[in-house]
């Protein structure tokens, strides 16, 4: 009979640092620098904690307060479509599906604090003091005056009365003291913060934490708690700047840039466990600290050569294991927390409230931190009936607070650049968050439901081998092999590395059951991939397979040198050494890769066949058990359960299991067929509507050409060339002289152009609709030259066209970007090389199309002599389209202080 577990305190404080990882702090520990989380550590219980698929925090930290995976809780990247707007817009409280830990706190009269964490923008709960993820976020540009700095949206305070005693507590940037920065940068006074902007983006993530800590500690000095929940997210950020110069130096890496950015990221550690302290010691003796990471951050060897250039691509530098250290009243001390997962934080810190766990939750109680024997009581589930309506609303942004948002969040590389077009960037958003949710459901366990997610990605982007890679995997999972080669076929020519191709053909064999063709792949890519762990591990599940147990445990111990935290590697390990009969060894390698992956119910099996070989049948007995319970469909643990209660005497028992074990069998056997069946259907069925889908859009195509075949010809004006190259000038020019510029206005004036820009928004949809450009009759519209090559040919053109040494354009691109906080695409001689080349090529273009007149003006001769200038472009256009021919008027718009750079 279950018992109704007790509180074990009156207060807790949950405290998550996104990507802190023991790899650094060890070291850290070990030399006295972080000085409380050390005494944590000691009065109380630490380990890993095991990330989820997709590495991405805004699901990670809502699968942390909810016990929950991302295909439950309902959050699926950093941005989502708002169904009643249709705009991209970033994710609130409104997007999450399931009751969080503080919910379900709220409904047993317990009262919480919550700032900083993602998915909390909106939140409306009587018995939750909230601060939401905006709160601290600093606009796209520098302020030279804090006090401009905009009040936070609405939807960051509940209650809204929070404003008046935290809008004055966050911190700007400008406002940080620079021997702060100091202690990150030593040597900062030496960089050049007008072309390095480092420095500026390090001060915003120290602000956003200095932000983030003081409202918390206002709550938690002024108003009742019984929880308090703060994210931090600035290890997280700064790792992503600035790991690349943490020791050891890595190649490519310049040595000023070594020397000068070296610490940032102890600093970083510091800084928090700084914080900590204070937090700790208002919290008081009587309640527990939990602090949690969703993930880790690679800072060693294993750090990634280069980034994907895909959306979320920096999440190759996330490692799987993050941190997880808990102290306090009914925790015991220096008690090591194994094969913990992010899952298992909100039915913990339920029990320790002496709540039960929900059962539709997929993490468990970690049972071994606490003092007594374990409580298991449950009940089915913390979440409402479907007929409740949830408190939270989706708060409305601003049109510039949710811009600036997003721009964040594209600068972080966590997003792409959306596109301008709303429809577009709502298929964006869209895909990208069915891409992440197809991730999490692969996670989980859920197959079927990640395959339509996928075809729908790889169907709208089959030029991404990710999305290919994934699929394929997919179909094999389910025993759609021919599915699985059609789409490897399909989408071979845009796998850049012939090692891919090796790995993806190496597993389709291995899932086909022909492990010795897998074999043959992975040979011929084994000399250039030897050292890679994609590569290492395909092998050891090939060695596997073939039951080459030395082979196979040598080269799982070659990860283990890249990785020691390798789960998987150590489940390899252990089963090797079950065949080979070695118990007490296998018993270690097993209870290793539990320790990491509790949640890995083949280490579960594993430890059971190593106990097996020991005779110690009552733990074998327990992780068959485990296995099962994480497992339950999985078949191979039932039999052996069975052979275990057997040989303890408990005959009646293994014929039960092992009847169970049987119609389990009997069952997955009559449905395989059908299942694989209902599949193929589906995915025909979906295939058929993809088929009709597109060719509804191709019908329409044909008759938006058709109409515009229909259009008379018309003459335009258009002012071209690249970005910076003096086009916003000329079309000043041509305004003073009488032309209309067809402009909306949307770009006004800043620092790049004081004069303005006199840009049509629009015109940057002309690939997916060129009738556009039809309404630039009788105006001049400016049209940057890559989308020259979109115009319709049936229109007769008068292009001119800026010319400036491609240096001076780079240079000015460059300011542009560093005025905006955004980072270039390329260096700067990859830049001037790829502009060059595209500008010799427009112009050879444009030089022999019959419909085109062409004139060429040099940027510096016209800044030089603006008079001259006018002349030329009142010769090209004529009277017929100038309505002034007087050189002097058009020169006039020539600023002679604004055009200097050379």
């Amino acid at each position: 009979m279950s018992t109704t577990p007790a509180p074990l305190g009156k207060k807790l404080l949950l405290i998550g640092w996104d990507s802190a990882d023991w790899k650094i702090i060890r070291p850290m520990i070990e030399a006295g620098e972080l000085p409380t989380l050390a005494k944590l550590i000691k009065r109380g219980s630490t380990g890993n904690l095991t990330t989820l698929e997709p590495v991405l925090s805004p699901m990670l930290w809502t699968s942390i307060a909810t016990g929950k995976h991302a295909f439950n809780h309902g959050v699926h990247g950093f941005t989502e479509v708002d169904p009643n707007s249709g705009k991209v817009v970033p994710v609130s409280a409104a997007s999450r599906q399931c009751r969080t830990l503080w919910e379900i706190l709220g409904d047993h009269g317990l009262r919480s604090h919550v700032v900083g964490w993602f998915a909390t923008h909106g939140e409306q709960n009587p018995q939750v003091n909230t601060v939401s993820n905006l709160y601290s976020h600093t606009p796209k540009k520098p302020l030279k005056n804090p006090a401009e700095w905009p009040t936070p949206p609405k939807g960051t305070y509940w209650p809204e009365s929070l404003a008046s005693s935290l809008d004055e507590l966050r911190l700007h940037p400008t406002e940080l003291d620079g021997d702060l920065l100091n202690l990150f940068v030593p040597r900062a006074s030496e960089i050049d913060q007008k072309k390095d902007k480092r420095l500026y983006r390090l001060s915003e993530r120290l602000a956003e934490a200095m932000s983030v800590h003081n409202a918390t500690t206002w709550l938690m000095e002024n108003e009742p708690w019984d929880l308090t929940a703060v994210y931090f997210r600035a290890i997280d950020e700064i790792c992503h700047e600035f790991m690349p110069f943490h020791p050891p130096q890595l190649p490519g890496v310049k040595d000023e840039d070594f020397a000068m950015f070296s610490d940032v990221v102890k600093s970083a550690y510091r800084l928090h466990d700084m914080l900590l302290t204070r937090v700790v010691h208002l919290a008081g003796p009587e309640a527990a600290v939990m602090l949690v990471s969703d993930h880790g951050f690679h800072s060693d060897h294993l750090r990634p050569r280069y980034t994907p250039n895909v959306p979320a691509g920096i999440v190759v530098w996330h490692r799987r294991q993050g941190i997880i250290v808990a102290a306090g009243p009914g925790i015991a001390a220096e008690e090591s927390i194994d094969g913990a997962s992010l899952l298992d934080v909100t039915p913990t810190v339920l029990r320790w409230f002496g709540l039960p766990r929900g059962a539709d939750m997929q993490g468990r109680v970690l049972h071994d931190i606490f003092f007594g024997d374990p409580i298991k009581h449950e009940i089915p589930t913390w979440e409402l009936p479907a007929d409740s309506e949830r408190p939270n609303t989706r708060p409305r942004l601003a049109a510039s607070h949710n811009k600036a948002l997003l721009d964040q969040f594209v600068a972080l590389g966590y997003i792409d650049d959306l596109p301008s077009e709303p429809t577009a960037a709502a298929e964006s958003t869209w895909r990208e968050n069915n891409w992440q949710l197809a991730q999490a459901c692969l996670h989980g366990g859920r197959i079927d439901e990640a395959l339509p997610l996928l075809e729908d990605v790889f169907s709208a982007y089959p030029e991404r081998p990710d999305y290919a890679q994934r699929l394929a995997t997919c179909q094999l999972q389910l025993g759609l092999v021919h599915e699985a080669e059609a789409t490897v076929e399909a989408a071979i020519d845009t796998f850049k590395s012939p090692v891919s191709v090796a790995l993806l053909r190496a597993n389709i064999a291995f899932l086909k059951n022909q492990p010795n063709e897998a074999l043959e792949y992975l040979e011929k890519v084994r000399e250039r991939t030897s050292k890679a762990l994609p590569f290492l591990e395909q092998l050891s599940r090939v060695y596997l397979k073939l039951r080459r147990w030395e082979e196979c445990e040598k080269v799982c111990q070659q990860i283990l040198i890249l990785d020691p935290e390798h789960s998987l590697a150590w489940t390899a390990i252990a089963r090797c050494r079950i065949h080979r009969g070695e118990g007490e060894a296998a018993v270690e390698a097993a209870v290793e890769a539990v320790s990491l992956s509790y949640q890995n119910s083949l280490a579960h099996l594993n430890l059971g066949l190593a106990l097996s070989l020991l005779k110690r049948w009552q733990e074998a007995a327990h992780s068959f058990r485990n296995a099962i319970i994480i497992k339950p469909g999985f078949i191979p643990p039932y039999r052996l359960l069975a052979r275990v209660l057997n040989r303890m005497g408990h005959k009646k028992d293994s014929a039960a299991v092992m009847e169970r074990a049987r119609r389990m069998k009997a069952v997955y056997d009559f449905q395989k067929t059908e299942k694989r069946g209902k599949r193929r259907d589906g995915l025909a069925a979906r295939a058929k509507s993809r088929r009709e889908a597109r060719q509804t859009k191709r019908e329409d195509q044909a008759r938006r050409q058709a109409e515009a075949e229909a259009a008379p010809a018309l003459d335009l004006v258009i002012v071209s060339g690249l970005p910076r190259s003096g086009t916003s000038l000329m079309m000043q020019m041509l305004a003073a002289g009488g032309l209309p510029a067809l402009s909306d206005g949307q770009r006004t004036a800043d620092d790049s152009n004081p004069e303005g820009y006199l840009e049509w928004e629009l015109i940057k949809q002309l690939s997916k609709n060129p009738r556009l450009i039809e309404q630039a009759t009788g105006k001049v519209v400016k049209v940057v030259s890559p989308l020259l090559r979109y115009l319709p040919p049936k229109h007769r053109y008068k292009i001119i066209f800026m010319r400036r040494p491609i240096g001076q354009v780079v240079e000015s691109q460059l300011r542009m970007l560093e005025r905006s906080r955004r980072k270039p695409a390329a260096d700067q001689p990859n830049l001037e090389k790829k502009q060059t080349e595209h500008v010799e090529t427009v112009l050879k273009v444009l030089r022999k199309v019959p419909q085109v007149e062409l004139l060429e003006i040099d940027y510096p001769e016209l800044v030089a002599d603006p008079v001259a200038g006018a002349e030329q472009i009142i010769n090209f256009l004529g009277p017929e389209v100038l309505t002034s021919t007087d050189p002097s008027t058009l020169a006039a718009a020539v600023k002679l202080n604004l055009h200097r750079q050379r």
